[in-house]
């Protein structure tokens, strides 16, 4: 006998004398090793022992007096749920032992119809029906956590007749499907593939179906949930066979939709670069610490014609202008102990022997061990760098134009100056000296003479300082640039009816060269001069300002002109050329009666600034 009978517990549910001395008696003709009977008459005197003392066997009679039927048997299986229970009747209880035995009981003796060797294997068979049955819950329990605390979708796949049981609820809880019972039919499982992909899913399920050399199937799919979107899965069976027929298929099926999503990602990714390399303009090369060429994308032989394969192995050195040849090695030297660099043009010979300019950028990824070298993202800059040599040309041939409009200007200066000297002062001098002479002689009215000469000789003076003041500015060194224009001002303000405001609090001159200086000067002076000869002007406003850059502003309320159709004078030009000198930005607005708005800014950098003196140690 087995070692789960020794020394059992047996409690006897009994209100019946007789039944109980003749059930006590048929016990004790059995070979069962009972260490102890417990005897009670209710179910509430059973529900006591059950909870206090350790039992193996339950002899139930149903009718109780406190309980009946199918009742007491609820009752006290309650309390003795892992406790075998047989059914104690009597042939009118028929019915109701056979309920009881359908709500779980193990079994049920007719009494008066059965001796002690059929008590003895209906109590041996109970136990051990009970103890298989309570194995059989403790699997399914261990399952169901299972399945619970798993993601996956476990299945289980009757080839026989074509159903899947879904274990736990994961069917619903991953895909959101209800299912009855949790069976469903393969053809399910087969709809819910996506349309792109149930041929090939089904064709090699069946492929490994009928093989005998396959006990194990798995693939990847998309599974249509209940909402109608469809997750990515991988799902793995394993066939179970019946001699060489298979008749069950178990396995689980995984959402792996987020990772596949990543993995799409990264595909994506690497396809767009792959794209970029292949198709964009940029070269994109790596070098080793050396110099050598280890990678080359193809746009290297569309800008170049040079195939990556000629190119890998080669040095970059090869390749650059001795004229740049210093250049390149320091900035190459430079990125080894930086992340990254930008490289201004530089020439690289192509495979027609052309020397191309080129512009790049070297990104340090040495450390990286996907990459392990000097990453250039180069471009052809040959057409922009012969356009700037051509825009260059073309500046100083305009520079050249101004000049020489300048210096025809300037000769045009002297000679009304020359003319001038000739027709006005020296005239007054020679009559000047006329009358001095007639004085000396002795002349009755020497004295008006004398007055006379000294009004010409005064005149003669005024147009000189007139004409000095328009040549050069004493008052710059002497007093500064803003004394020079207030002087400017008080000129012209003596012989022209019209309003000029001069605001400069805030200008601060004293480390600021006298060259430019006078460069100022002279573009207030061409610009007061353009609104006294072309604009009408009544009221002028000049401004001069520094913080971070020196500002110039003059602005005048006369006729204006249309900037888009009025070609620049010879002044305008002077103003330009004076600005572009010392790298300054110009802005001139203006429009048919709305006056003339001038703005020049300079940037107080070493060509404005006086370098302050070497101090020696």
């Amino acid at each position: 006998m087995s070692d789960h009978y020794l020394q059992m517990n047996i409690l006897i549910v009994e209100d019946n004398p007789g039944d109980l001395f003749l059930l006590e008696e048929l016990l004790g003709a059995t070979s069962l090793p009972v260490a102890r009977l417990f005897r009670v008459t209710n179910a509430t005197q059973a529900i006591s022992v059950l909870q206090l003392q350790k039992i193996n066997l339950v002899l139930l009679d149903l009718t109780l007096p406190d309980s009946d039927g199918l009742e007491s048997y609820k009752i006290i299986n309650q309390y003795a749920v892992s406790i075998p229970i047989i059914v104690l009747t009597g042939m009118i209880d028929m019915h109701v032992a056979l309920e009881t035995m359908a709500n779980g009981a193990q079994d049920y003796l007719i009494k008066g119809e059965f001796d002690e060797k059929l008590l003895s294997k209906s109590i041996q068979y109970s136990i051990e029906r009970k103890r298989n049955l309570e194995n059989l819950r403790e699997s399914n329990e261990r399952y169901e956590f299972v399945t619970k605390a798993t993601n996956d979708m476990v299945w289980d796949w009757n080839l026989d007749t074509n159903e899947i049981y879904w274990a736990g609820e994961n069917i619903y809880k991953l895909y959101g499907y209800q299912v009855t019972d949790f069976k469903t039919s393969a053809d399910f499982w087969e709809k819910c593939i996506h349309p792109d992909d149930r041929q090939r899913v089904i064709d090699g399920l069946f492929k490994s179906i009928s093989s005998n050399t396959h006990s194990i199937w798995q693939d990847e799919f998309r599974f249509r949930k209940a909402d109608g979107t469809y997750a990515h899965v991988v799902d793995k069976g394993y066939l179970l066979y019946h001699g060489q027929t298979p008749r069950r298929m178990i396995g689980a099926m995984q959402d792996i939709t987020d990772r596949k999503l990543a993995e799409l990602k990264v595909i994506n990714s690497e396809r767009r670069f792959r794209s970029l390399v292949q198709n964009g303009s940029d070269m994109i090369k790596i070098l080793d610490e050396d110099g050598h060429f280890t990678f080359s994308s193809p746009t290297v032989e569309k800008v170049l014609g040079y195939t990556p394969s000629t190119l890998v192995g080669r040095n970059l050195f090869d390749f650059i202008h001795p004229d740049d040849m210093a250049f390149i090695r320091k900035r190459f030297k430079q990125i080894s102990q930086q992340p990254s660099l930008e490289i201004s043009s530089f020439r690289f010979r192509n495979a027609d022997g052309e020397w191309r300019w080129l512009e790049a950028k070297l990104t340090n990824l040495i450390e990286d061990p996907s990459v392990r070298g000097i990453v250039s993202n180069s471009r052809d800059v040959t057409e922009k760098k012969q356009m700037e040599k051509k825009l260059q040309e073309e500046r100083q041939m305009k520079q050249k134009e101004i000049t020489e409009a300048v210096i025809r200007e300037q000769e045009k200066e002297r000679y009304e100056i020359s003319k001038e000297l000739h027709d006005n002062v020296n005239q007054q001098l020679t009559v000047a000296m006329m009358y001095l002479a007639t004085a000396l002689k002795g002349s009755d009215n020497h004295q008006e003479l004398l007055k006379q000469s000294s009004g010409f000789i005064f005149n003669a003076i005024e147009e000189i300082r007139k004409l000095s003041k328009a040549l050069v500015t004493p008052l710059i060194k002497d007093f500064g640039l803003a004394k020079a224009i207030d002087g400017l001002v008080e000129d012209i303000l003596v012989a022209n009816q019209m309003s000029i405001e001069f605001f400069y609090e805030s200008f601060y001159e004293e480390d600021i060269n006298y060259e430019f200086k006078l460069n100022i000067f002279r573009i207030v002076q061409e610009q007061i001069n353009n609104i006294i000869k072309h604009a009408n002007a009544n009221c002028v406003t000049i401004e001069l300002y520094r913080d971070d850059f020196i500002r110039l502003s003059i602005t005048d309320n006369g006729k204006g002109f249309d900037t888009a159709v009025k070609r620049k004078g010879i002044g305008i030009n002077n103003i330009f050329s004076r600005v572009e000198l010392y790298n300054g930005s110009i802005e001139l607005k203006s429009a048919p009666n709305k006056g003339c708005q001038l703005h020049i800014v300079f940037p107080a950098g070493r060509e404005i600034l006086i370098e302050p003196p070497t101090q020696t140690v």
